[in-house]
């Protein structure tokens, strides 16, 4: 096992000058059907909640029996498997809820305005959501999202209503391996925002301060080709390309 940062004294909290960033705030955004294409994003909102979103993912654990061995040994558990799932509240009642959490088909309505959804005996393809996916910000304005696949609402349809309180549908939604997938894992994926980099944006002044060896140095490492006679000319080509092509 390799060592460790080498402590000079033990603190008294864990906070270090990172952490400000990387606290999660406000409650998950849930997107269904999310995807990413032509360097965007694509997908629908899956409704308002309240009281936020619960994303869970865990593994399951056999530890190995051994006479003699009274305790958990290193190395001598076996993962079996493991569960994922989205919870949350939801406060808008759609038939694109009413069609993820139910097992319904849609009917032939005979009462005009309205649309008439049944429940059905058998579960189909297309009761499965291809992806539900949980958008969570840091502190910093950063985004963490957790995207499960085949995703399933097994906790039904219940909403509770009362007097001068909202409907809250509570949901539970579970992910699936696909036919393709490995059978041994879920399709869990967690896309973790690398660090901004802060970009310096130049004026004339500080360029004017640099050598031109500096200024050259700066400008191949951000892959620009600046042009000129003199300093002054390649200042101005800088500039051009730092700012798009306009100085």
């Amino acid at each position: 096992m390799g060592k460790g940062k080498l402590i000079e004294r033990f603190k008294k909290s864990g906070i270090t000058e990172a952490t400000p960033k990387n606290m999660l705030i406000n409650a998950a955004v849930l997107y269904a059907n999310l995807t990413y294409e032509d360097g965007k994003w694509h997908g629908d909102l899956l409704g308002a909640t309240s009281g936020g979103a619960k994303v869970h993912v865990s593994s399951n654990f056999e530890p190995i029996e051994v006479d003699g061995a009274v305790v958990n040994v290193r190395g001598m558990t076996l993962k079996q498997g493991e569960e994922a799932y989205i919870e949350a509240n939801l406060i808008e009642i759609t038939p694109e809820i009413l069609k993820m959490t139910m097992v319904t088909a849609q009917k032939d309505s005979e009462i005009p305005g309205y649309d008439l959804y049944t429940t059905k005996a058998l579960l189909e393809d297309s009761d499965y959501i291809d992806n539900i996916a949980a958008i969570g910000t840091l502190s910093d304005g950063r985004e963490v999202i957790v995207i499960m696949e085949n995703m399933l609402c097994t906790s039904g349809f219940e909403a509770d209503t009362k007097n001068k309180d909202k409907s809250v549908l509570k949901c539970k939604f579970e992910c699936n391996a696909g036919f393709e997938d490995a059978h041994d894992t879920l399709p869990v994926f967690i896309y973790y925002p690398q660090q901004k980099e802060t970009v310096v944006v130049y004026t004339a002044e500080m360029l004017g301060s640099m050598t031109v060896a500096d200024l050259e140095k700066i400008a191949a490492a951000r892959g620009y080709t600046i042009t000129g006679a003199n300093k002054e000319e390649k200042i101005a080509s800088f500039l051009e390309q730092q700012n798009g092509g306009t100085e």
